[in-house]
């Protein structure tokens, strides 16, 4: 049985607790950080695109002889595999629906290196547990639950809640051992500016059982509306 209304315009929706009757709606929410009604509320009925334009100031991995994983968990578009310092990355958001009109989000990743690099995933609403999930890696095989808080009036987090695999529609819950030692812990923040409420800086940690945080990234990005 389900736990939360449906969405109608983002997965997000129930972080901000806000419900919007029309799509331009999201205009109103002032209360709201421009740059947070931007990304997490993008509706699939608006007239333009989303994208965050900026820097990775710094992206890392710990220990080295982890490395291997790393390139591995790279390959499968489960985890950045790059390590470097002021990165022009931009995230591109794209809001649809689903076969049953569910909204979800499509947020693209793209790192510019000599080889441009990509890391999307895909934002859904969990009506069961009312939570947001990603879905990650090859064929969606990774869904993720999050504990998605907004902490009014600039700041919003993710933790990971739990994980499962995604066999074909089908989840296949883990035990909180196993993925905590698979994948480790995801802590994410994003804060807008306190100048400038069209732009963030965003961080990413994941902590391991055994080795403590063993990837990061941060970098500060400006909001955007472009063209669809």
């Amino acid at each position: 049985m389900s736990t939360g209304l449906s969405p109608r315009f983002s997965p997000l929706e129930h972080v901000f607790r806000v419900r919007l009757t029309h799509a331009h709606d999201v205009e109103q929410l002032t209360h709201i950080p421009f740059a947070f009604r931007e990304q997490f509320l993008a509706s699939p009925e608006l007239p333009y695109r989303v994208v965050l334009e900026g820097t990775m100031h710094h992206i890392w991995h710990r220990p080295r002889w982890l490395s291997p994983l790393f390139r591995l968990l790279g390959k499968a578009h489960i985890l950045v595999p790059i390590e470097g310092r002021n990165i022009p990355t931009r995230l591109e958001v794209g809001a649809s629906r689903d076969a049953c009109g569910l909204p979800f989000h499509v947020w693209r990743r793209v790192f510019e290196l000599a080889q441009p690099y990509e890391f999307p995933t895909t934002i859904v609403y969990n009506g069961q547990t009312n939570q947001v999930a990603d879905l990650v890696g090859p064929n969606d095989i990774l869904y993720m639950v999050w504990t998605a808080r907004y902490m009014p009036p600039r700041t919003f987090t993710l933790a990971t809640h739990s994980v499962a695999l995604n066999l074909g529609g089908r989840l296949l819950w883990l035990s909180p051992v196993i993925w905590r030692w698979l994948l480790g812990v995801v802590r994410f923040t994003q804060t807008v500016d306190e100048c400038h409420d069209d732009t963030v800086q965003i961080s990413i940690a994941v902590r391991h059982p055994l080795f403590s945080d063993i990837f990061g990234y941060d970098g500060t990005f400006r909001t955007v509306r472009k063209e669809k």
